[in-house]
């Protein structure tokens, strides 16, 4: 396993460019071409029991709402409306024996006062990610419909660049410019240079380009294939950081290309291996936000944070570390129990309550992954 200092703070599951295409009006976000108004972001975030539930901040108070809890109610808003437009995609609707069944099921688990219009949120979200959840688990992989739903849901996994990128402490980055304005390649460079790390390897993959860091994948996509070595310095959680990059080439895989099956059947297996079905609708939200999202850049820029899920981060906030688990899902609050258990968690999962009313505990344990690898499924 390769060592990850270098790479704190570099690295990123999807960093989504934040803003395009949402302008200062009631849009807190666009997703999937459906809007998050600000209107609710501000009720929510200013429900003190809706916040507990989904591990957000303190509520607003007047016309002043904290930024994370205002961030919070967003990431809440933004997961909600992508299930729910999944679920259209895969040709799949709610009915309202559904929603009430998930209603109810929000009213044992949630603190005393939880408002009316987050109580409908929350419920809307528990069932669209149950329903959808169970779509995923359900998937034939001999299916070609269903694999065809699966590679058009996530455009950006199959738009991949061919790159050699070395990233190195920022006091080193003089010795790796000297040996490469010598004519060295990068792949010789990251091992006669301490404290220089390969980061991605031409000769082993090509990375999906909208999963490279931001301020990278600008650099990368400017550069033309066979170009001279390019160079930049990035701020990250253990300090500057010097990238080196050359681009060899790039390809968009095509659905039935053979690497495409092989990820198409890895996703398929995953969702089977989930603990749950909101579990599984939470690991493939995380895939497909990078391609949804759009956010007004006064709550702030979406990420995939460190616990592995989706977030909206502060404006200009550090770079988030790739320390992260794709099965974890973001809402605490857990759909109903299915028929037989009564114990109110579901299908291998050890949600509970906290015994004293509060906001329950979330998903089981997560499930440990390299946290230098390339974040494909």
């Amino acid at each position: 396993m390769r060592s990850a200092r270098l790479l704190a703070g570099l690295l990123l599951v999807a960093t989504i460019a934040a803003a395009c295409g949402v302008a200062a009006d009631d849009r807190a976000a666009v997703v999937l071409g459906a809007p998050v108004s600000t209107g609710t972001v501000d009720a929510l975030a200013s429900d003190e029991a809706f916040l507990q539930a989904v591990g957000g901040g303190l509520p607003g108070t007047g016309s002043v709402v904290p930024g994370d809890s205002a961030r919070a109610a967003l990431s809440f808003e933004i997961q909600r409306t992508a299930a729910e437009a999944e679920l259209q995609r895969w040709g799949l609707s709610l009915d309202g024996s559904v929603v009430a069944e998930a209603r109810a099921s929000v009213e044992q688990q949630v603190p005393p006062g939880l408002g009316e219009r987050s109580l409908e949120e929350l419920a809307s979200f528990v069932a669209a990610t149950t329903a959808l959840g169970n779509r995923l688990t359900s998937i034939d992989p001999s299916n070609e419909e269903d694999l065809r739903l699966l590679y058009d849901g996530a455009p950006s996994l199959w738009n991949r660049t061919c790159a050699a990128v070395i990233a190195v402490a920022e006091e080193r980055s003089a010795d790796v410019a000297a040996l490469v304005g010598s004519g060295r390649r990068l792949e010789e460079v990251a091992g006669e240079v301490q404290e220089s790390q390969l980061v991605f390897d031409p000769a082993e993959e090509c990375v999906p380009t909208a999963q490279l860091p931001g301020e990278l994948r600008e650099r990368i996509e400017e550069l033309v294939p066979g170009a001279p070595v390019g160079s930049a310095t990035i701020e990250s959680q253990a300090g500057p950081v010097t990238v080196f990059y050359r681009v060899d080439g790039r390809e968009r895989l095509a659905f039935d290309d053979e690497a495409t099956r092989d990820q198409l059947g890895t996703l398929v297996e995953r969702f089977g291996a989930s603990q749950s079905p909101p579990q599984a609708a939470g690991f493939w939200l995380n895939l497909i936000l990078p391609d949804a999202v759009d956010v007004n850049p006064r709550y702030g820029r979406p990420v995939i944070g460190p616990s592995g899920t989706f977030e909206v981060a502060a404006p200009e906030g550090p770079v988030v570390e790739l320390d992260v688990d794709l099965s974890q899902d973001r809402p605490q609050v857990q759909p109903p129990a299915p028929e037989g258990t009564g114990d109110g968690t579901t299908g291998g999962s050890d949600a509970t309550t906290d015994g004293s009313g509060g906001a329950p505990v979330g998903p089981g344990p997560p499930v440990t992954q390299d946290p230098t690898a390339t974040p494909t499924p």
